[in-house]
């Protein structure tokens, strides 16, 4: 099993973090979805295909709490009709 990034070790509750704090993708899905099953290449490939608002910053792909929320409403689905 991968390391936890140090700063998701040292405050690993989400409620620990502001909706615009920036983290890396790697952060973002350690801090999110520890377990599963969504990881930082699940984030990269939704920010290449427009889903996951992010920020480059020293060439590093960077998101937020608000944008990763955002994401999921957006690939929200209604349950279908039961006939």
């Amino acid at each position: 099993m991968a390391t936890r990034p140090r700063r998701i070790v040292a405050r690993p509750d989400p409620k620990d973090w502001g909706d615009d704090e920036l983290m890396t993708l790697a952060e973002a899905a350690n801090l999110m979805w520890p377990l599963g099953p969504l990881s930082a290449s699940s984030l990269r490939t939704a920010y290449r295909s427009g889903l996951l608002e992010t920020v480059l910053l020293a060439r590093k792909l960077m998101t937020t709490k608000a944008a990763l929320r955002g994401m999921t409403e957006a690939a929200r689905r209604p349950a279908r009709e039961r006939p």
